[in-house]
């Protein structure tokens, strides 16, 4: 039995069309985000995506200084969104990040909340009302150098040290007041946005300078470098600001 060939042309060219039709499948971007960076997340990305709709990006939060320890052990991140430029910095000496993808993209604000909600001088810290204050662990976060720093330049770390509760990192830190186990919270204003925060004033502290780069042995350098250009844009800048990040 024999088929002629122009019976076989419609087959053929509705199969090369199929193929050609197919849209590649999005690039999926793993960002190690500090935890500062949770509430910006749904806009950050929304905006990226407008400006590379090819690419997905997914965050995974964490204190900064746990985000450097797995990069440094081999965790399978693309980027490395630090709320701590010293991690980026002794990440891009080992070559774990590489040294030409790294940007300054914001700096961080402390912000203070009170069990009262109402707003207060800094001083109410020493009140017997405030029973126990909450702050991020020094150790692992910038937030809590910034605000034990603050406390410090104000006069009244010796008065609030054996009130502190820490935080793992700052998300950990909102949740010891949210639970009730603080009377008083300092952690990033980023996640403070809505609720009224007072501002602890960005000279009584050390700069919450925020660093990313690309991690050296992601698969995706491509998007990934086009992430991290996004992140210095005006569009980003928006964000950033939107939720109390200064400009860098």
């Amino acid at each position: 039995m024999s088929v002629r060939l122009s019976s076989l042309f419609p087959a053929l060219f509705l199969s090369i069309g199929f193929v050609f039709s197919q849209e590649p499948a999005p690039v999926v971007l793993t960002v190690a985000a500090a935890s500062d960076l949770t509430n910006l997340e749904p806009g950050l990305l929304a905006s990226f995506h407008k400006t590379a709709p090819a690419i997905r990006v997914r965050f995974v939060t964490s204190a900064s200084a746990v985000l450097a320890q797995q990069i440094e052990n081999g965790a399978p991140y693309d980027v490395f969104l630090s709320a701590n430029a010293q991690f980026v910095d002794r990440l891009t000496a080992t070559r774990k990040i590489e040294p030409t993808s790294v940007v300054t993209y914001a700096i961080g604000r402390v912000g203070v909340l009170w069990r009262d909600g109402k707003s207060h001088e800094i001083s109410d810290l020493k009140a017997d009302w405030v029973r126990f204050a909450a702050m991020p662990n020094p150790k692992l976060a910038p937030y809590g150098v910034a605000a034990e720093q603050a406390l410090r330049h104000a006069g009244l770390w010796e008065f609030v040290r054996k009130k502190v509760v820490y935080g793992e990192n700052v998300r950990q830190t909102l949740q010891l007041f949210d639970s009730g186990n603080a009377d008083a919270v300092l952690t990033s204003d980023s996640l403070l946005q809505g609720r009224h925060p007072d501002l602890i004033p960005a000279d009584w502290h050390s700069p919450i300078t925020q660093k990313a780069g690309i991690v050296t042995d992601t698969p995706h350098p491509a998007a990934a470098r086009e992430f991290v250009r996004y992140l210095t844009t005006l569009a980003a800048q928006a964000v950033f600001a939107r939720y109390g990040f200064s400009k860098p």
